[in-house]
């Protein structure tokens, strides 16, 4: 029986992030469920630049961020993927993106916990009473290093 068919993993691509992913497509594999990856991020340019160019600045980021990942870590897994970079609060587009895509599971990672825990709005609260799926922490001490984040040191 497949529990899960699609689980979300949030991530801001972070060394934990990274080595957290890991366990994420090992449920995946367990589950023969697809991986929907995350990335989130925030308009803050503080008047350093214009909107647009800063958009799109970040979302180069993302996608730059996303290219590593995949060439050394998803693309030989064997796991089934797909990536979305998004504009706004991580609270929200986690909640969008379980409501719109069928999610059936989401894995955090610590250092995504800490984000969603830091939002003055109670993130945590407010994902907790509004998802409707089961939600995994990963802590940091059941991941090791993965051979792609030794890479980047």
């Amino acid at each position: 029986m497949q529990l899960f068919q699609r689980i979300l993993y949030p991530t801001d691509f972070s060394d934990n992030s990274i080595e957290s992913m890991n366990y994420a497509m090992k449920v995946c594999k367990t589950h023969d469920a697809e991986l929907f990856i995350l990335y989130s991020y925030r308009l803050n340019n503080n008047g350093n630049s214009d909107g647009i160019s800063h958009r799109n600045n970040l979302a180069h980021i993302g996608r730059e961020e996303f290219e590593k990942v995949n060439k050394e870590l998803l693309s030989t897994s064997g796991v089934k993927y797909s990536f979305s970079s998004e504009i706004g609060f991580i609270v929200d587009r986690i909640l969008a993106n379980t409501l719109d895509s069928k999610v059936d599971l989401i894995v955090l990672c610590d250092n995504m916990l800490r984000k969603i825990e830091q939002k003055p709005e109670k993130g945590k609260e407010k994902l907790l009473k509004r998802i409707n799926c089961p939600v995994m922490f990963v802590p940091p001490e059941l991941v090791a290093p993965s051979e792609f984040t030794k890479l980047q040191a």
